[in-house]
């Protein structure tokens, strides 16, 4: 994704933007996040894991305090795909970063 939900880049002073789930996100990020409640599960190497919810990783990110940072789920929801919070099922590194061949929902 080019636009973040908590991020404002370059071009954000033509974009319109919604107060959702207590951050400020650029219109049209919450549908982002309702759909990303509809992907349960990743495919990684060939074997079908959970997602991680914001809240449930081994790392504080703080959701019992503020939405995620970076895209604006509450603590209890996925993650929106290319999220740099969101937890790898397999290694517990951010998704990010790891190189364990997560593949973002479609």
């Amino acid at each position: 994704m080019s636009v973040r939900g908590g991020r404002e880049g370059t071009d954000a002073v033509s974009k319109e933007f919604v107060i959702y789930n207590g951050r400020r996100v650029v219109k049209g990020w919450p549908e982002m996040i309702q759909a990303a409640q509809l992907e349960l599960t990743v495919e990684i190497g060939g074997v079908t894991y959970q997602r991680i919810r914001y809240g449930d990783e081994p790392d504080d990110w703080g959701a019992d305090r503020q939405p995620c940072h970076d895209c604006a789920a509450i603590k209890g929801q996925f993650y929106v795909g290319g999220c740099d919070v969101e937890c790898c099922p397999v290694c517990g590194g951010q998704v990010i970063s790891c190189s364990c061949g997560f593949d973002e929902p479609d």
